[in-house]
């Protein structure tokens, strides 16, 4: 089965309880209110803003809120995870890193 970047746990992050994990990207909010995400963890500064930078693209283009109210509503009260893997599964077939067929770059 290929490695999917929307579909395998690879983000290196670190939990507010100091818990280190990797999520898929659909995570991001995943216990936010218990033990949220506080920082994106990989081994190199610059691995991290290229990680951060991938999220954004990947939820702005995904999840684009439609007015600024929706954007402020968002902010203060952040999407399921389960809602963002359903979005971010329209866009799935396009971050294969390996396998038969077209991938990811």
């Amino acid at each position: 089965m290929p490695f999917n970047l929307i579909q395998e746990p690879w983000i290196p992050v670190r939990r507010k309880s100091n818990k280190h994990i990797k999520i898929r990207p659909s995570q991001i909010t995943e216990d936010y209110e218990t033990d949220p995400i506080v920082v994106i963890d990989a081994s190199r500064a610059d691995f991290n803003g290229a990680i951060t930078q991938f999220l954004i693209g990947l939820i702005q283009t995904t999840l684009s809120p439609q007015n600024s109210k929706e954007w402020r509503n968002r902010f203060d009260r952040p999407p399921k995870p389960s809602d963002l893997q359903v979005n971010v599964e329209s866009v799935a077939h396009a971050f294969n890193l390996d396998g038969d067929g077209p991938r990811f770059m």
